[in-house]
């Protein structure tokens, strides 16, 4: 009996050691970073936002007046136009054109002209007087925001894309690309005091870039060290990467390769966005995908603050994606055999497109407000920790909840889906009261754009800038003058 009783007191004492520790460990408190923590909900508003774009000063089909038009009667409120190569110097304004680029794409711009708006029509169009092409007046009838110095950089790269658009800066005008490099343009943005984001980075990481082989699976390890090295080294510049656009066929594996970056970013400090566009080249596709920023006011500085604090919703009206645990659920999307697109549901404004109305953090709570969404996903480290319905225009999340204290690590972010679309809210930093992260080690890359942006630098300075047959190629191919650029760089050394 007595041993019977010490073996009793030995297995209550260990239950109620065990009861401590489970109580402790789901008692365990959080600090959640929200990126939307100074939003005023009540004062702020929601502005339609797209931030790559295409006219036929590039490769487009549209001239910058009909695109506008375009916009305007989609009531988007700003517009960022980014033709290859080609600085936005404001919508009533003609661009310096690279004429080899129009020859290139002669099948899409047609030979059309630029076509700027007036200096009556850009005063419409950015007050809001102008009339849509059905002649009424838009929705909303304050006007769009044009987005100075907008460009897509890395112009004409062999191979395969690797592109990135660049805003608020002189950088970039007549550049011509190399292959896989994204530093030197991130850096020359950054240095002459612009904003970046990498575009549809899966048309550079894979060369099958429409397979869904490889979807679902983790990215190589290269791109995910070499994206994370870009972001940390342009941080406060490079705000983040393109995690869907267009119909999502070139980008359905970014989100999984954007999860890669976050996790060696943050424990540096660094918390790159994730954004949507449509990288619309002509009437059919300006819908595709946009931003919501979330700003006091519409000006180009609350644009600026908007994008590099994560203060945006991404939203895309298709998902061809797959977790690495699962279907990026979206209801609605084309299946196989259905040969019905988000595009059928309604050709022009998609009305009922889910979208966050109001993020708040709760103790350890997520709180979730939003419209025409169905079900809210949540992810952290890549892994679909949860999946709910949305109630009422509601959903939320307690980090303390049965089944996620092993799964919740670094950050959590989610997306909302309906009907018609997916949006993404930006990644909210996780940790513990007095907790630091380690930081990771993200090695620098050296690779062929390296080598080929070395030599193409080194030539250019033995054999090229010092000719004069250069220079007649450079300033009736590529649109820029090489007698100043020559100067400009003679300067850098004074």
């Amino acid at each position: 009996m007595k041993k019977f009783l010490s073996v009793l007191m030995c297995l209550a004492m260990i239950c109620q050691i065990l009861t401590v520790v489970g109580f402790a460990k789901s008692a365990q408190t959080w600090e959640i970073t929200n990126p939307y923590e100074n939003v005023n909900w009540d004062t702020y508003k929601s502005y339609k936002t797209q931030l790559h774009c295409h006219t036929t000063a590039s490769d487009g089909y549209l001239k910058i007046r009909d695109a506008i038009q375009k916009y305007y009667d989609l009531d988007y409120d700003i517009v960022a136009i980014t033709d290859h190569g080609t600085l936005n110097k404001g919508w009533d304004t003609e661009p310096d054109l690279v004429p080899i680029m129009r020859a290139i794409k002669k099948e899409r711009t047609g030979n059309l002209p630029v076509e700027p708006l007036t200096a009556e029509e850009y005063t419409a169009f950015t007050t809001g007087t102008a009339k849509t092409s059905n002649g009424t007046t838009r929705t909303y009838n304050d006007g769009m925001l044009d987005v100075m110095g907008g460009i897509e950089l890395n112009m004409a790269t062999p191979v395969a894309d690797c592109h990135l658009t660049g805003y608020w800066s002189d950088y970039g005008q007549g550049l011509a690309g190399v292959f896989g490099d994204y530093e030197t343009p991130s850096k020359g943005v950054k240095d002459a005091g612009g904003v970046s984001m990498l575009s549809h980075v899966g048309e550079y990481v894979y060369t099958d870039k429409d397979s869904a082989d490889h979807v679902g699976q983790k990215v190589d390890e290269y791109y995910a060290n070499k994206f994370a090295r870009l972001f940390i080294d342009n941080a406060g510049s490079s705000a983040g990467m393109g995690i869907n656009s267009a119909t999502d066929c070139h980008t359905r594996c970014d989100r999984i390769l954007y999860d890669q970056v976050l996790q060696k970013t943050i424990p540096n400090g660094v918390v790159p966005w994730g954004f949507t566009f449509s990288d619309s080249h002509n009437d059919t596709s300006m819908n595709d995908a946009y931003t919501y920023m979330l700003m006091p006011e519409k000006t180009e500085e609350a644009l600026r603050e908007s994008m590099l604090s994560g203060a945006f919703f991404a939203v895309s009206h298709y998902s061809n994606g797959v977790e690495l645990n699962g279907m990026e659920e979206m209801p609605g999307t084309e299946k196989e055999g259905d040969g019905k697109t988000m595009r059928d549901i309604d050709a022009m404004h998609m009305n009922d497109t889910p979208l966050v109305t109001k993020v708040t953090t709760e103790g350890n709570k997520i709180l979730v407000e939003c419209k025409n969404a169905n079900q809210i996903t949540w992810v952290s480290n890549g892994n679909v920790i949860k999946r709910a319905p949305v109630v009422n225009g509601k959903a939320e999340i307690d980090l303390n909840e049965d089944g996620l204290l092993d799964e919740v690590s670094l950050y959590v972010r989610f997306y909302i889906t309906g009907e018609q679309g997916i949006c993404y809210a930006n990644p909210m930093v996780v940790k513990h009261p007095g907790e630091t992260f380690e930081p990771v080690e993200v090695p620098k890359t050296h690779d062929v754009s390296t080598r080929l942006r070395t030599l193409v630098t080194v030539l250019d300075w033995i054999l090229f800038k010092w000719s004069p047959i250069i220079w007649i190629f450079k300033y009736f191919a590529l649109g820029y003058n090489p007698i100043s650029r020559l100067w400009n760089d003679i300067n850098i050394f004074k």
